[in-house]
């Protein structure tokens, strides 16, 4: 996950197999389980933000190029990184982390905020809650990967882990909306 977001010449980017493996999970997702979205909540999807950097990464994040295989329907929605919030305070969850550039493109509507990594889930979070604040009647976020840290209880977590994941490989067949098989047939965006 860290690797896709080297800082390369855009047109070489889709060479890097990091960024090709997050490019094909997110093809996967929009083909198979993206219109699941809509089964589960109580508004279909109309708007999607990409979680931006809190670390002043300079231009557009990685991410935001790779949401362009999800659903065209889904209206693309600024969300920007309010500038100085301390180092420590990157990880809380806070409304004050970001802005939404055009909260009229956010009222009323279910918008998907897209993140590339959870970790202890502060910047998803966070961006949920600023587009609740500007008027978005509800949010889903959409993680692709989840970080373990292992060295956190390391035990418990290794128990949990063989237990969660006992007889479980990833697959696309298991639809990370419902938790099963997909309830409607899968729509290419």
């Amino acid at each position: 996950m860290y690797r896709y977001k080297d800082l390369i010449p855009e047109a070489q980017r889709i060479r890097n197999p990091s960024y090709q493996r997050l490019l094909l999970l997110l093809i996967g997702f929009a083909d198979a389980h993206a219109s699941c979205l809509d089964i589960v909540t109580a508004k279909p999807v109309s708007g999607m933000a990409v979680v931006p950097s809190l670390r002043g990464r300079a231009g557009a994040h990685p991410l935001t190029a790779l949401a362009a295989v999800l659903p065209d329907h889904w209206a693309r929605l600024g969300l920007q990184a309010a500038h100085g919030i301390p180092e420590a305070q990157r990880r809380e969850a806070r409304s004050d982390h970001f802005i939404v550039l055009d909260s009229a493109a956010v009222a009323g509507k279910h918008i998907v905020v897209l993140e590339d990594t959870w970790v202890q889930g502060g910047h998803a979070q966070s961006a949920a809650a600023t587009l609740l604040l500007a008027g978005a009647s509800e949010v889903t976020i959409v993680v692709v990967a989840r970080r373990i840290r292992t060295d956190f209880q390391r035990s418990l977590v290794e128990a949990s882990l063989q237990r969660i994941l006992a007889d479980r490989e990833y697959s696309l067949d298991i639809c990370p909306v419902t938790g099963g098989d997909c309830r409607l047939p899968s729509v290419t965006s």
